[in-house]
Parts: structure tokens; sequence; C-alpha cells
């Protein structure tokens, strides 16, 4: 769940993003998991998802040890870059701020270092990228 004051407006790099509602210094957290409002869901609780909910999830969620992670709230609409704001702590449970982000600054995070392979979904769904 975010931990800063954050909002969703149109975005330049992705129809819409998510973006600083203050100043964030440098490593503060911005998300951590946080169950219930996140959720992780296995391969075998997807396989049975209606196409509807499959296509939700590739476009939302993030493959993370085996498992998708869905952002249950507006940290879900934060964009690709190749150099990004944002990044994982090294135990991968929280996203920090990499540098200082100005309020109103777009939070972006790099997807291909953020989350590992779907290759244990391969079949069951396909992920929408960048």
């Amino acid at each position: 769940m975010l931990r800063i004051k954050a909002h969703i407006a149109p975005s330049g790099i992705h129809g819409i993003g998510l973006f600083a509602g203050q100043p964030i210094p440098k490593g503060t957290v911005i998300w951590g998991f946080d169950p219930p409002v996140d959720q992780r869901f296995t391969p075998e609780e997807v396989v049975p998802m209606s196409p509807t909910m499959k296509t939700f999830l590739a476009r939302y969620a993030y493959s993370d040890r085996g498992t998708l992670v869905l952002c249950g709230d507006h940290a879900r609409f934060m964009n690709h870059s190749p150099t990004p704001n944002c990044g994982n702590d090294p135990t991968r449970q929280y996203t920090l701020a990499l540098r200082d982000i100005a309020q109103g600054e777009e939070l972006t995070d790099n997807y291909v270092t953020m989350e590992d392979s779907w290759d244990v979904f391969a079949g069951i769904i396909e992920p929408e990228r960048m």
C-alpha cells in the first residue's frame, strides 16, 4: 500500500500515471505489500479465473517469487522507465525513492528489475508490457 501522498493523472509515458502528492526525499518508502489491500495470486489461483480477471491481472499485476502481486491502491498505475525514480529495497518488500522526487513528478519504476519472469504463468496468462 502506498506510504506517501500520491494521485493518478494523465501521463506522458503511458496514459495514466502515479504522481507524487508531496516532496519525497531519497530513501523514503513509497510502497509496501500490505494484505488484504494488496494481494498475491498463485498460478493455481489464476487458472480458474475468467478471461476478464486475467486481462486485469496481465495489465496491473507484477510477478514476484512465483506469484502475481496486485496493488490494491493507486500504486498499480506506476509506469515503467529505464531511468526510474523508484526501485526495490534489497528484500523486495518495499519500493523506495531512488532520489529526491518533487511534488507533482511522475513516480516510475524499471519493470525489468522490479519483477521476476512470468514463466511460471506461461499458458495461463500473458503479461502486458510497457
